[in-house]
């Protein structure tokens, strides 16, 4: 028998994407044959599980009061999620439906859906810039629990998640809408959306790399809000800087710039959008852990100067606060030597 953890982090295990998924859900939604935490899901959100914007531009349900958690879903379900559906059991209170279908979701999932027993509905198309407008306006229609989400835009790539990945986890935590862009040009969708709502704060996330200078200054030109760049020299620092970052003016951001807090972190390989998004379920309830992107083999540096700086000074004796790291997929995703490297890093200064 071999665990695969360690006493300051866990791993979230999974043989495919979908198990590591259902292993998530069961962990945060105790309880069987039905969940039975007070925090159980209100309704489910439904996207393919082979296109990231889908899933990107829908994280802002997942905040109250949706509490919807995404499912990644094949084209047809199997067995193991709808036993996962059923047993979550959505009530769908003051929603729509009990089941959110966001983007290119196929019909034969949606009859598949209703014959266990749950009412759909379908948000947006193929096209994703249509679709994150109408996931924006959806989340504004049936406002967030977060005074922030209702005030506020993440604008990310639709073409590339290597700048981004890490912005649905604080979607998820505070119910900010998420539109999506090309590189070079507002998508005309998009444009609607400001049309509908001139006075929004845009917080676009990522380098000229991914979104430049002249749609910047579109939003600019769009809005009367304030308009905000977060960026980095790298995707690992982005991902640094996001979790660092934190606006007085809206209360945007984590802010986890503080030493001796006992943050806690979930940690997702670069190329893994699919596990960044089944992260965001811990950034939505728990220990409301923002996401960190690593390499398989090693901590990029940017992660672990951060979490050096972050971990609490050596007590004698030893007491609380704690760090914890949240590690999600197999060892072809993040090697245990890389976790071993995460529990060295927040558990103590060397030498103790």
């Amino acid at each position: 028998m071999f665990s695969g953890n360690t006493v300051d982090t866990t791993r979230v295990w999974g043989e495919d994407i979908f198990s590591v998924m259902l292993n998530a859900f069961q962990m945060v939604y105790p309880g069987f044959p039905n969940a039975i935490v007070p925090w159980k899901p209100n309704a489910i959100i439904i996207v393919p599980v082979e296109q990231f914007p889908f899933a990107f531009t829908a994280s802002s349900l997942v905040h109250d009061p949706n509490k919807a958690p995404i499912m990644l879903v094949p084209d047809r379900l199997t067995e193991e999620i709808k036993n996962e559906m059923l047993r979550l059991s959505p009530e769908g209170r003051k929603v729509p439906a009990q089941v959110l279908m966001v983007g290119p979701v196929s019909s034969f999932v949606e009859q598949e859906i209703r014959s266990l027993g749950f009412s759909t509905i379908r948000i947006g198309n193929q096209n994703p810039y249509r679709t994150s407008m109408e996931v924006a306006q959806f989340r504004l229609t049936y406002p967030s629990a977060s005074e922030q989400g209702r005030k506020n835009i993440f604008l990310i790539s639709g073409e590339t998640f290597s700048e981004s990945m890490f912005v649905p986890n604080y979607a998820m935590h505070q119910g900010i809408p998420v539109l999506l862009t090309e590189k070079g040009r507002i998508p005309s969708p998009i444009q609607q959306f400001f049309q509908r709502h001139p006075d929004m704060n845009v917080y676009i996330v990522g380098s000229e790399r991914t979104i430049d200078a002249a749609v910047e200054g579109s939003v600019k030109r769009m809005t009367g809000g304030k308009v905000t760049r977060l960026t980095g020299s790298s995707s690992f620092d982005m991902a640094v800087q996001f979790s660092e970052f934190f606006d007085p003016e809206t209360g945007i951001g984590w802010n986890r710039n503080k030493k001796g807090q006992g943050d806690a972190f979930s940690f997702v390989n670069r190329k893994d959008w699919q596990l960044a998004i089944i992260s965001g379920l811990f950034s939505h309830l728990g220990k409301h852990a923002p996401l960190l992107i690593t390499r398989r083999k090693e901590l990029p540096d940017e992660v672990k100067n951060y979490l050096r700086y972050l971990r609490p000074a050596m007590k004698r004796p030893p007491q609380p606060p704690f760090m914890h790291g949240f590690v999600f997929g197999t060892f072809d995703s993040i090697a245990y030597e890389t976790q071993i490297e995460i529990e060295e890093i927040i558990i103590f200064p060397p030498g103790h």
